[in-house]
């Protein structure tokens, strides 16, 4: 059987946008004994996370040599393997591909295994579980597993009107923390002021002075216990001359975004920092100083738990909850706008300029 409309990406250099190629049509595998044969309805469109370079490396390593596009889907079951018990044809679900299945979820079908889904609730849309199935499970992972989050912890989320931070800062809330967030622009802002009570503190970056200052005064100068770090390694082009040295600046960061010295002087005792940044790149001092505050630092990968068999259990129990949480609107998605197989390839390419949610495309 073959598919349509698959999109792959390519990354020349670390750190770096990639770009992307449409193949029209695509074999599909044969289904075997577990496996799941899906009708597309909706895909989640969202550039990694981690670094491509070091994607690419894993999809080698495994035997892979294209990188798909758009693992979070949702849609209807058309076939299944003769050893699959949990779906049955006509079941909605929803899930996210693994990278080394080599398939895009852009495609009209994908065929994946039985544990990479669960059911989708009648009251949730296609569009709504697509938008935020990847996120709810990377969020799951660093609060949960990665960060060790209890009530009455605080967190700091960066960005947090970015689809994986929204989640992250309705999670956090949920679970009974104290959350703080930072924003950029005043259409971040703007979002960010409608999660309500949800949200402590939106710490505006325009001027990073506030970002410790805040944190100290909410927290009575303890610090934050857990800190949700997406910023991105950047293109070598982009970097400034390393050679100008500032103590608190480093070179793989943004100037719209918190320094590394930033957040770890925000930092609590037995804190943790959890970051997406595969690249990161701390000064001896700085190290010293997360010594001395007894913190770790968690890198946060949640395709590592989708290419080993090891957590199958764990994430099966994360995705069904995930869907229970949604439908009973527990989680709101944070979605951007959906778009169709027209213009997929457009909103590939002008992905990386949406900072406010998360694009959707619809079959």
């Amino acid at each position: 059987m073959k598919t349509t409309n698959s999109i792959f990406m390519k990354y020349e250099s670390s750190g770096c946008s990639p770009s992307f190629v449409l193949s029209k049509e695509e074999l599909l595998p044969d289904l075997d004994k577990f496996g799941v044969l899906v009708e597309i309805k909706a895909c989640g469109l969202s550039l990694p996370l981690c670094d491509g370079i070091n994607l690419c490396g894993v999809i080698r390593r495994v035997g892979r040599n294209r990188l798909p596009a758009g693992q979070d889907i949702s849609g209807v079951v058309r076939g299944i393997g003769s050893d699959v018990i949990t779906f049955k044809v006509g079941d909605e679900v929803t899930g996210i591909i693994p990278i080394d299945y080599e398939q895009s979820g852009c495609a009209g079908y994908v065929v994946v295994q039985e544990f990479d889904l669960a059911i989708k609730h009648n009251n949730v849309t296609f569009v709504d579980a697509a938008g935020c199935i990847g996120e709810c499970v990377r969020s799951y992972l660093a609060l949960h597993y990665l960060g060790h989050l209890v009530s009455g912890d605080t967190v700091l989320v960066i960005n947090g009107a970015s689809a994986f931070g929204s989640i992250c800062i309705q999670l956090a809330h949920h679970w009974g923390a104290k959350v703080m967030t930072t924003c950029t622009t005043s259409d971040e802002k703007l979002y960010l002021q409608t999660l309500g009570q949800k949200i402590a503190h939106v710490i505006d970056m325009g001027d990073k002075s506030m970002l410790r200052a805040t944190c100290m005064k909410a927290t009575s100068n303890l610090g934050v216990n857990l800190v949700i770090d997406q910023r991105k390694s950047f293109c070598p082009q982009s970097f400034r001359n390393i050679s100008d040295i500032d103590s608190n600046i480093n070179k793989d960061e943004d100037f719209s975004s918190p320094s590394s010295h930033d957040i770890i002087s925000c930092l609590a005792v037995g804190s943790h920092w959890i970051t997406t940044n595969a690249n990161l790149q701390l000064d001896p001092p700085h190290s010293r100083q997360l010594s001395m505050r007894c913190a770790s630092i968690g890198f946060l990968f949640e395709q590592a738990w989708l290419l080993g068999s090891t957590q199958q259990g764990k994430y099966q129990h994360i995705l069904m909850d995930v869907v229970e949480k949604l439908s009973t609107r527990t989680i709101r998605p944070n979605i951007h706008h959906t778009i169709g197989p027209d213009a997929l390839l457009e909103a590939w390419q002008e992905l990386g300029e949406v900072t406010v949610g998360k694009v959707v495309l619809t079959n």
